[in-house]
């Protein structure tokens, strides 16, 4: 019982260090996911699109209708909640925020070395500290998806193919930010300066997003895509079946395994101060 114990007591301290931010980021994401369907089932939204899409530059239309012509209808609405900006930024720094503490900052300050005293070998931190990410941003998706499945049964009808599409949507957003804690943590244990780290990863994770925005309507750029992560998440298009589930699964999950496999390589092998 008692190396039960020990071996908990490092995911509750990492849960204790991040369960705030990951409440609220539950709570938030699920509140957005109500709000986005009541609005579409509520206001003349088609008449409201038109009209902003009449003030836009022509390639600008063609990206604006593509994506957002979508969520008039219920079903685009609740996938396009999984796409907003506010869900993506909220997920990211959670993401990005995890490694970059346990890592980064517990190099700086010492603690990190005070810990790997105690009998807690540094691929049994790795992992657990991997597998905590893990689970913080499963529980903010799951909530994300509890919210929209609610959401679609109160303000419309929820149907077999809607609830399977959203956890499908879910499980596809899991991997994207597992990704991206993932490769967080590589660069966490690579870098010389801890306090850069973090920075690394949120201007990685910032181009993958520009360059995916601005491959949609730049066509020159447009051979980019088969590199980016974010285009292996899709919600809009997973919702319609023009999106390939799979594809993107296995994608997401081979860079995932590739990237944990060498932080914990390096984090064993690297000094530690």
């Amino acid at each position: 019982m008692g190396g039960l114990m020990n071996k908990m007591t490092y995911f509750r301290l990492i849960w204790k260090n991040h369960r705030s931010f990951a409440i609220f980021s539950m709570v938030f994401i699920t509140l957005l996911q109500f709000l986005i369907l009541f609005l579409i089932t509520t206001f003349d939204m088609p008449a409201i699109l038109q009209t902003f899409l009449a003030q836009m530059p022509a390639k600008m239309k063609v990206y604006l209708s593509e994506n957002f012509f979508s969520t008039l209808t219920l079903d685009g609405a609740a996938a396009f909640g999984f796409n907003h900006p506010l869900v993506l930024t909220l997920l990211a720094m959670n993401a990005l925020n995890i490694p970059t503490l346990h890592i980064s900052r517990e190099m700086e300050s010492g603690s990190l070395e005070l810990l790997l005293a105690h009998p807690l070998r540094r691929q049994s931190l790795i992992l657990k500290l991997w597998i905590s990410g893990c689970l913080i941003l499963l529980a903010i998706i799951l909530a994300a998806v509890t919210g929209s499945l609610t959401a679609v049964t109160i303000y419309h009808q929820l149907t077999s193919e809607i609830f399977i599409n959203l956890l499908k949507i879910g499980l596809n957003l899991w991997l994207l930010f597992v990704l991206i804690l993932s490769y967080t943590l590589m660069i966490t244990v690579f870098a010389r300066t801890g306090s850069r780290a973090g920075n690394y990863a949120a201007i990685l994770t910032l181009v993958f997003y520009l360059l995916f925005f601005l491959s949609q309507l730049w066509d020159d750029i447009k051979f980019t895509t088969y590199f980016n992560i974010f285009s292996y998440y899709e919600p809009q298009k997973l919702m319609f079946g023009k999106s390939n589930f799979t594809l993107n699964c296995v994608v997401l999950a081979s860079l995932i395994i590739i990237c944990f496999f060498v932080s914990r390589r390096q984090f064993i092998r690297r000094d530690i101060p």
